[in-house]
């Protein structure tokens, strides 16, 4: 409860009454010098400000905003191609070993700052820059469970009758994945934060 109230309020926070810019820095009216590290509660300033007249209060909440969002982008696009590309490669359908070996030596940084050089600066680029080789990790993940439980009796029996495969994941092996999926997603969401 207090966590969904912690997200719910960074994204609420900048639509409540008497809430500061977080860029904007605020200037003494009197003396025309900016508010420089204010302490906390004095001149309207709820946590203090920072050495340019920053309200911290509005920054920490805009940035709690920016992580969450980006956070929340790459964990649902690795999530997406982490499965597709894991079960396509657990259940042989095409992927083979040498796709995976390709992506997977190849290092993230070098990958990153190909990015950083290409893309203008933006949270589109970064989020885009995090999963272009985040979703590594999670196939590979989801490909040792579907090789685990592929060969059970039931998806044996299933394939003994005709079943397509596309219908044996759909319907045997994704449903018993479920709970092992939002736990790795649970956790690259404070990892791509």
């Amino acid at each position: 409860v207090a966590l969904i109230a912690v997200v719910a309020f960074a994204f609420l926070q900048p639509y409540l009454p008497g809430q500061a810019d977080p860029n904007l820095c605020a200037v003494d009216p009197a003396t025309g010098i900016q508010y420089r590290n204010i302490a906390p509660g004095e001149k309207g300033f709820i946590w203090g400000s920072n050495a340019i007249g920053q309200d911290l209060w509005a920054r920490i909440w805009a940035g709690a905003r920016t992580s969450l969002t980006i956070a929340f982008f790459v964990a649902l696009i690795e999530a997406v191609v982490g499965i597709t590309v894991g079960v396509l490669w657990g259940s042989e359908m095409c992927i083979r070993d040498r796709l995976y070996n390709i992506c997977d030596n190849v290092p993230s940084t070098i990958i990153l700052i190909l990015i950083s050089y290409v893309a203008s600066p933006s949270v589109q680029t970064l989020i885009l820059g995090m999963s272009i080789t985040g979703w590594i990790a999670m196939a590979r993940f989801i490909r040792n469970q579907i090789l685990i439980i592929r060969d059970r009796d039931y998806n044996v029996a299933s394939r003994c009758i005709g079943t397509p495969t596309s219908r044996i994941v759909v319907r045997n092996l994704l449903p018993y994945l479920v709970s092992v999926i939002m736990l790795r997603m649970a956790l690259t969401i404070p990892e791509a934060i």
